[in-house]
């Protein structure tokens, strides 16, 4: 084989896995319009039977840190009260003292701690939830026959808030719809369809 026909061999395989790149490309192109549908993300999140029992975890997470602190709070009011009895500046006053501040940096260190403790919590709920909604959203629009293309989150729902006008601008330009028919949303259903999953009414 000379390499002149070498070179047309080559030119017509290149040919041949463009000409077939192509008809993938052609066959991968929608031909129909999708099926969509829409949501209220909010009033979802905040309906579903997980999201109140992940809300009362976290608030059984803060409880359990107040309950510390409740304890704390009263042993530092105990020897801020004892100074009372010693003479200040002697052997047992500045014990109690000592004993006092170290009650106060203690307090302190838990209450901050605490604090972004149950902050961790929440948002880790929430993505639970969210997590979740995800999953739901996935399977009960491939459950559809024929089957939904698309879920998109209903941002008309919320009302423009009363602002300066740059802010106001800022929630136009943050909208990414401007209607939306109620006939293709799924809320409700999917607010059924989870909360029956969970045992939960809503």
């Amino acid at each position: 084989m000379n390499a002149s026909t070498l070179r047309v061999l080559v030119a017509g395989t290149a040919a041949i896995a463009l000409l077939a790149g192509a008809a993938r490309i052609m066959l991968a192109v929608p031909n129909s319009p999708p099926i969509v549908a829409t949501v209220d993300l909010e009033r979802l999140f905040n309906n579903l039977g997980i999201q109140q029992t992940e809300g009362q975890r976290v608030d059984a997470v803060a409880v359990r840190y107040d309950q510390q602190l409740d304890e704390l709070r009263g042993r530092i009011e105990n020897l801020q009260a004892e100074l009372e009895n010693f003479e200040q500046g002697g052997e047992a006053w500045l014990q109690t003292s000592r004993d006092a501040e170290a009650a106060i940096s203690e307090y302190q260190a838990i209450e901050q701690f605490a604090r972004l403790k149950v902050e961790a919590e929440r948002a880790k709920s929430m993505r639970t939830v969210y997590e979740r909604i995800r999953t739901e959203v996935e399977a009960f629009s491939k459950a559809q026959d024929p089957p939904i293309d698309m879920v998109i989150i209903d941002d008309t729902v919320p009302q423009l808030e009363p602002s300066t006008a740059e802010a106001m601008q800022k929630q136009i330009s943050a909208r990414r719809m401007i209607y939306s028919s109620d006939a293709f949303d799924i809320t409700d259903l999917l607010l059924d369809r989870m909360n029956a999953a969970s045992g939960s009414g809503g």
